[in-house]
């Protein structure tokens, strides 16, 4: 089989830049309601026979995840469409061997199952990453968000951060494997599952536990929500994070009821907007007490040796005395946006809505907040945290309905963080610590039924380039290319410690 490859230019000047072309790929009908499509597996024992081992292969990983992450961008999957982007993938696991179904929970929202078959002495790892992605409407790209882009050493393209890169680099890895199997048997069966709808409605996973559990029974899982972090100057790879737990999301409604009528003839002792308004005030200005949970202290350990002196003090006292947060300590340490999420509930207000015309008194003023809560806390103590800091009766506050359980706060299984350890090993000096995701992943559908999921990362990039919006959801998210093959060469080597 002839793999597909890629070349990328190299820039020597800030206007020169190259596009990375997906493979051309047929087109095949799409399938309706919740259905599976299926592929074909097809004998590839000549194919395998002349495939490079395990010492030869890196350069075919690196560009076969390139060349799969350049046509996944292609697809524009931020209005659904994900089964349109999947079928060139089970196509490729078809031509290597492996059984792939598309199942779709609606029209076009394709969500791929495929198995790798191990041993199967040790219940199954399963590898995930959803190929949806948030809009660009009203975002200042400066390349076309649906074109994998090159330029002045950073791979552009809406998803190449979040989460296409890691659907890349794991279909890769399987293929990889599947071409090399003879060489390198597993003792687990390695299951795949590229994901719809984890940016809004959750219709992959939600709706894989919900219906098809059975296809993705695994013991432990692996999934977005951890981080390979670069220094800023792009230099060297200084730390490895991995997440076993995450915030709880949770979005409250604010109510107030209005007599209505002509604006001409406002209220003068009921207003609903004004008291809203009041209470959305009172939200922003409350904050929750902090705390320093057990899957965030060395993360904040290692946070401390990159900050500026009395930031470092103050994280290193915090460290010390964790979970408890001084006065002191808190006021310096919140000052940083991300720090600041790490140590507290957060809730903000989102959504507003109120009359439907600007000559109309509306009979109703509501809000959304959105809360990400510390996974020591519930959504019903918030709700009334939040009852007693708006302090008003007149202002109805409800819990939207959630989607997903909540799981409990778990703690990193010792094989897995050697699994990790190991594999970071190619970085000298790299730290690898736990975390807690600060919004939200599928892995909470997982965790929730009783699979051990991680989330780790296969495209390193630096804080700075986090806190520039340069990533998951801003315009011209990208990547650095200098470290675009080591990061999926990590999660080969953390899929193979884990799966062997």
């Amino acid at each position: 089989m002839r793999l597909p490859s890629l070349v990328l230019g190299c820039c020597l000047g800030a206007a020169c830049a190259s596009t990375l072309s997906p493979t051309p790929t047929p087109s095949s009908p799409s399938a309706s309601g919740p259905s599976a499509v299926r592929s074909r597996p097809a004998t590839v024992a000549a194919e395998a026979a002349g495939s490079p081992d395990a010492s030869t292969s890196v350069p075919v990983l690196e560009a076969e995840r390139r060349a799969i992450l350049a046509e996944l961008i292609s697809f524009d999957t931020s209005h659904g469409h994900e089964t349109d982007a999947l079928r060139p993938i089970a196509r490729r696991f078809e031509h290597a061997g492996v059984h792939a179904d598309i199942f779709e929970s609606a029209p076009g929202r394709g969500t791929l199952v495929a198995r790798l078959k191990g041993s199967g002495a040790k219940k199954p790892l399963l590898l995930m990453a959803h190929v949806d992605v948030v809009p660009v409407e009203g975002q200042p790209w400066t390349v076309p968000p649906f074109r994998a882009t090159e330029k002045d050493g950073f791979l552009y393209g809406r998803g190449v951060s979040d989460d296409k890169g890691m659907a890349s680099a794991i279909v890769a890895i399987v293929l990889e494997r599947a071409r090399t199997h003879a060489h390198d048997a597993l003792a687990r069966d390695v299951i795949v599952a590229l994901t719809a709808g984890e940016e809004s409605d959750k219709a992959g996973v939600r709706w894989l536990v919900e219906h098809r559990a059975e296809l993705i029974d695994a013991e432990l899982a692996i999934d977005e929500g951890g981080a390979i972090v670069a220094a800023d100057d792009l230099s060297r790879i200084d730390a490895v994070e991995i997440s076993a737990t995450e915030k709880i999301t949770q979005n409250y409604r604010l109510v107030v009821k209005g007599p209505g009528g002509h604006s001409s003839l406002p209220p003068t002792d009921a207003d609903p907007t004004a008291a809203l308004a009041r209470a959305l005030e009172r939200v922003a200005a409350y904050r929750f007490p902090p705390r320093a949970l057990l899957p965030v202290k060395d993360q904040l350990a290692f946070r401390a040796t990159r900050e500026k002196p009395a930031v470092r003090a103050a994280l290193e006292r915090l460290v010390a005395s964790a979970p408890k947060v001084a006065p002191g300590d808190e006021k310096i340490v919140a000052a940083d946006r991300y720090l600041n999420a790490l140590i507290h509930t957060t809730c903000v207000t989102t959504m507003l809505q109120a009359s439907p015309q600007a000559n109309v008194l509306p009979t109703s003023a509501e809000a959304v907040v959105n809360c990400r809560i510390l996974p020591d806390e519930t959504p019903a103590q918030v709700m009334a945290t939040l009852e007693r800091a708006i302090g008003d009766p007149a202002v109805t506050v409800t819990s939207e309905p959630r989607v997903g359980g909540v799981a409990p706060l778990t703690e990193l299984d010792a094989s897995v963080m050697d699994a990790v350890r190991s594999a970071a090993g190619r970085w000298s000096g790299a730290v690898v610590y736990p975390t807690m995701l600060i919004g939200s992943s599928d892995s909470r559908f997982l965790r929730a039924a009783g699979i051990r999921s991680y989330g780790l990362y296969a495209s390193p990039t630096s804080f700075a380039e986090d806190t520039a919006g340069r990533t998951a959801h801003g315009p011209d998210e990208r990547v650095p290319t200098k470290w675009l093959d080591d990061g999926v060469r990590f999660l080969r080597d953390v899929v193979l410690n884990l799966a062997r």
